[in-house]
């Protein structure tokens, strides 16, 4: 076999594979859920048109959220609390921030973030603040509130945004 074709081989299976852990890497078992969120529109030539999100459970004050002052990694309880969302599909129910942990509990409803400080004090990055958007998609010019966010919690507690819906 020529060199091009073991290349070519390889780059196919790498792919292949990547694929099928992306497929396979979400929790079948983990419910669907809705955030609260707050967008951006920012445009980047470069990366394309993306809504920028940010979410209430970015400030999480519940529970034992207000004694972490240290950046790096922090697990959030998101709970349903009674608040909904009215969409074109009905009332959607809305996760709440309601405590926080070092160190990953056992029971589900956990999601793992990330602790940044900045102007505005500590804010948990969940790593679904982006979601990209064809430039012809109305959603890219959501204003503030106009959207809520529904999301997954998948492998190694991490939220999968798997859609953008809109409020009524």
């Amino acid at each position: 076999m020529s060199k091009l074709r073991i290349i070519l081989l390889a780059q196919l299976a790498f792919f292949g594979a990547w694929g099928g852990w992306l497929l396979s890497s979400r929790n079948a078992d983990s419910p669907e859920f809705y955030l609260e969120t707050a967008p951006v529109d920012p445009r980047d030539l470069i990366s394309g048109t993306y809504v920028a999100l940010t979410y209430d459970i970015s400030r999480p004050t519940a529970g034992d959220c207000r004694d972490f002052r240290n950046f790096g990694p922090v697990f959030v309880k998101l709970e349903h609390r009674g608040g909904t969302a009215n969409t074109a599909d009905g009332p959607v129910p809305v996760y709440e921030a309601v405590d926080c942990s070092a160190n990953p509990p056992q029971e589900p409803g956990w999601a793992a973030a990330s602790l940044q400080h900045g102007f505005g004090g500590m804010t948990a990055l969940y790593g679904i603040e982006r979601f990209f958007l064809n430039e012809n998609d109305p959603r890219k010019d959501a204003v503030s509130g106009t959207v809520v966010a529904k999301v997954k919690i998948g492998h190694g507690r991490r939220l999968d945004l798997l859609d953008l819906v809109k409020k009524i």
